[in-house]
């Protein structure tokens, strides 16, 4: 069975987790930063990075791994369901319509 690319929805959802506060759900969209808007200090940074890696079943390679991609939580996501193979999916969904 084939997972769907990480979704916006599934990243606010673990961020207002990780930070324990439920107003994450309704104050963050796809063009929130991670590290600004999110409000994620160094030590729930690593806590997200971490559940982001169990939940997906990935291992973030900070070689590749570029601030940028905390910029928004689209971008986050963009980058993790390319780490995860998840955004070749989509494209080829797309290119078979």
């Amino acid at each position: 069975m084939q997972q769907s690319p990480v979704s916006v929805e599934q990243i606010i959802t673990m961020i207002s987790e990780v930070k324990q506060d439920p107003s994450c759900l309704t104050r963050l969209d796809r063009d929130s930063d991670i590290i600004h808007d999110a409000g994620l200090d160094s030590i729930q940074l690593i806590h997200f990075i971490l559940r982001v890696e169990d939940d997906f079943n990935v291992e973030i390679d900070f070689e590749e791994f570029d601030m940028e991609h905390l910029g928004s939580i689209q971008a986050f996501c963009n980058f993790v369901s390319h780490e995860t193979g998840q955004d070749n999916l989509t494209e080829e969904k797309v290119n078979t319509l």
